[in-house]
């Protein structure tokens, strides 16, 4: 029985041992690195290897003691690729900082790879080149096959996924393009184009959110960024724009983004500004657009014109202090051009809708001086008036006062005489004169200082 039990036990441990021994057989054939199965970890020992150095790089990792970090990442990073994204994200960090601490360029193209490998395993390859993009521009510094190849990267995605550019790498697309120009990698086209790609990727984003703070600085500093680049003169702009504006004068788009191009750059006073500016008005007719186009050709001595487009502005405005000052703008211009009765109803329309508006009196004044209305007795009760408005002017605007005081001294020289006066029987001094002639305007008697 005895014997028995001693055989049974036998039979049973040989039988143990053998099914162990085929175990551990079965696991070492299957064992295969995630690489290779195209799973997350692998399987069998391959996996438990995975997991093993997952969990020894992400401790050092987190302990920022990235050269035992990195030797435990390696095998993740080669065995089991598929495993998680954290592997790059990790990685990414680990090598950027390798890189700022010695400078080795090979710690670039080793991010480079790892973004590489990122795209393989989870996709996402818009995201991954701007992530590519962005250290290349924080690491590559001011070399110049690092600077074109960030620049490319992001005008690819730019292309194929101009959703990804949102206000992080608008800006740096700016600053990548600004950094190419100085290094004469890239030519003026080349940063205009990605200016407008830049401020196309912000602006729709500011019409849904317009106090976004993160768009309103995005878009403040890709201004910038394109205004100190130097790649945006106003020659440059013209040469590259004229002949598309001529060809197409009906693309509003366009008409658009050149006259923000030329507008951003300081080029209000070119003659492309002036066409584009005059083209975008038959699509849109707003008193502000007129009065741009007005004072534009007032700028250019185009006094017909300019009366044409303040006259339409004063038309569409609806804003009463607004309308005063294009219908003061109207006066001066009809007083430049000599037509004095019309520049004195224009002021008076003006100061109608408007009596703080000083400047209405002031060229009320200038249309009547030296008017004709008959005799010289006449011509002289004219400064009454005249000097009547300027102390208007002066009173209902101080700032007036020094100009107006001027012209004071100056008109009150040419009141009629003492003498002059009383052959006319006007021998009061302050009382009510009426002028004639297209003045018609009541005014008080005054003799001229001998």
């Amino acid at each position: 029985m005895i014997k028995l039990f001693y055989k049974e036990m036998k039979i049973t441990a040989s039988t143990i041992l053998t099914g162990a021994l085929l175990t551990a057989l079965t696991l070492t054939a299957s064992a295969q690195k995630g690489v290779e199965t195209g799973t997350p970890f692998g399987r069998g020992d391959d996996s438990l290897r995975c997991l093993r150095n997952t969990s020894l790089y992400s401790t050092y990792y987190d302990n920022k003691d990235y050269n035992m970090a990195v030797q435990f990442w390696r095998p993740v990073f080669n065995e089991c690729p598929g495993s998680s994204k954290n592997t790059y994200i990790k990685g990414e960090t680990m090598f950027k900082d390798f890189y700022r601490k010695t400078g080795n360029k090979a710690f670039i193209d080793t991010i480079l790879m790892i973004l590489d490998q990122r795209t393989r395993y989870f996709n996402e390859a818009p995201a991954n080149n701007l992530r590519k993009a962005i250290a290349l521009y924080e690491l590559g510094g001011n070399d110049p096959a690092y600077a074109k190849q960030s620049f490319d990267l992001i005008k690819e995605v730019v292309k194929t996924s101009p959703q990804s550019l949102d206000h992080t790498y608008s800006t740096l697309y700016m600053a990548v393009a600004a950094k190419c120009f100085s290094l004469k990698v890239i030519e003026s086209p080349e940063v205009i184009s990605a200016y407008t790609d830049a401020m196309t990727a912000i602006n729709p984003q500011l019409l849904n959110k317009p106090d976004d703070a993160r768009y309103l600085n995005a878009r403040k500093n890709i201004d910038a960024v394109f205004k100190s680049s130097g790649a945006a003169d106003c020659q440059t702009l013209e040469k590259i724009f004229t002949s598309g504006v001529d060809a197409n004068p009906k693309d509003t788009a366009l008409l658009r983004k050149v006259s923000t191009l030329l507008s951003d750059a300081g080029c209000k006073e070119s003659d492309l500004y002036f066409k584009v500016t005059t083209l975008l008005y038959d699509f849109e007719r707003t008193a502000a657009s007129a009065t741009q186009l007005a004072e534009m050709n007032m700028a250019r001595k185009k006094y017909t014109e300019a009366e044409k487009y303040y006259t339409e502005a004063i038309e569409l405005e609806s804003n009463p202090l607004t309308k005063s000052s294009l219908l003061t703008k109207l006066a001066t211009l009809e007083l430049t051009s000599d037509n004095k009765p019309a520049a004195r109803d224009f002021a008076k329309t003006a100061y109608s809708l408007d009596n703080a508006n000083g400047n209405a009196l002031f060229i009320i004044a200038e249309s009547y001086a030296g008017a004709r209305i008959g005799e010289s007795f006449d011509n002289q009760t004219v400064y009454w008036v005249v000097v009547d408005y300027l102390i208007r002017a002066r009173n209902t605007d101080p700032t007036l006062k020094e100009q107006a005081d001027e012209r004071i001294a100056i008109y009150s020289r040419l009141f009629p005489t003492k003498e002059e006066s009383f052959f006319r029987s006007l021998v009061n001094e302050g009382a009510s004169y009426q002028v004639g002639g297209w003045i018609n305007e009541s005014t008080t008697i005054r003799f001229r200082k001998e």
